[in-house]
């Protein structure tokens, strides 16, 4: 695994996905982890190593420079 990219964060414990940035990647003893930065629900800024299960790639359109797309 390579790159850094925008997911959807399932913190431990959290109801919902929150956004969040992979910055970089690590194979662990259970697999490989995303060292990933984001907002939590009051707003402060996390950054910790999470299983890549508790990650899930944002997919989007391509930008066409269009504010229609």
């Amino acid at each position: 695994m390579a790159g850094v990219r925008h997911v959807w964060v399932r913190p431990a414990f959290v109801p919902s996905e929150l956004p969040g940035l992979v910055l970089d990647w690590r194979s662990g003893e259970k697999g490989w982890e995303g060292l990933v930065s984001y907002a939590d629900r009051d707003g402060r800024i996390v950054t910790e190593w999470l299983p890549a299960a508790n990650l899930r790639p944002v997919v989007s359109a391509p930008q066409t420079g269009s504010a229609y797309g």
